[in-house]
């Protein structure tokens, strides 16, 4: 009789227990990943997930996995991830200068494809505009090395190429700064506008810079970069006259990633 007492005890106080919705990972067919407390219905058909102050509830048959270890869904986006091998990066954001620059923030675009060569490095290529005195398209090489292997982590970068000119020389170029020209008669050089409107030739440019991404599935993610950016462009006009301008900026962007 006490061993059914004991019995019929343990039932009521373990129910109660075994009912409680568990805490994980919850990972759907289309790609998205939920972190949240989940339970199964009682005929095993559906899953209710709570998740970020939001109910859903899913049929079994959307489900790929779940899970409540972290590490265990880290190591399984990332190498879900790695697999991938191919990811592209589109970044739009500003230029941030001198407030006594003629431009103090130009609009910047650029647009990369990277290949991991290993689960936390990158290298790939990428093009961009940016509307400095004329509009330019850079081509660049670009390698990313990840602090960690997650879905969400920071990371570093390197951009360098070349700016190619789109545009002919804005005529009102100079920002004061005129070209020297010496006379032969005159021991000091004078000031003097020869060649008012040279050609643009572009220019040597590299930014180096940390950023944080986050990603919301295996295909889709988010990130921030700050970075400072140097690039000379070039100038050349009759007589061998030539004009190096170098620009030093912070380059501010936001990024959207697929993969």
């Amino acid at each position: 009789m006490k061993k059914l007492y004991l019995l019929i005890f343990s039932i009521i106080v373990c129910l109660p227990v075994i009912a409680q919705p568990e805490k994980g990972y919850v990972y759907l067919k289309n790609g998205t990943i939920l972190k949240g407390k989940f339970q199964y219905t009682k005929d095993l058909s559906k899953l209710q997930i709570e998740s970020a102050g939001n109910l859903w509830i899913f049929d079994a048959d959307e489900i790929e996995k779940v899970t409540n270890k972290r590490s265990q869904m880290l190591t399984e986006f990332d190498e879900q991830n790695f697999k991938s091998g191919i990811m592209f990066r589109t970044e739009i954001g500003v230029l941030v200068g001198n407030s006594e620059n003629s431009q103090s923030a130009p609009f910047s675009f650029s647009t990369a494809l990277n290949y991991n060569l290993l689960p936390k490095l990158s290298v790939g290529a990428g093009i961009g505009l940016e509307f400095l005195k004329e509009t330019y398209l850079p081509a660049f090489a670009n390698v990313e090395y990840k602090f960690r292997n997650s879905y969400s982590t920071p990371l570093v970068f390197v951009k360098t190429g070349y700016m190619i000119p789109l545009e002919e020389t804005n005529p009102i170029y100079n920002d004061g700064i005129e070209p020297y020209y010496y006379y032969d008669i005159m021991p000091w050089p004078q000031p003097r506008n020869v060649y008012p409107n040279p050609d643009a030739s572009g220019g040597f440019m590299i930014n180096p810079g940390i950023a944080y991404q986050r990603m919301y599935s295996s295909g889709f993610g988010m990130s921030i970069a700050f970075g400072y950016q140097f690039h000379r462009l070039r100038y050349k006009g009759e007589n061998d006259y030539q004009l190096n301008i170098d620009y030093n900026r912070l380059s501010i962007k936001l990024g959207i990633i697929f993969n």
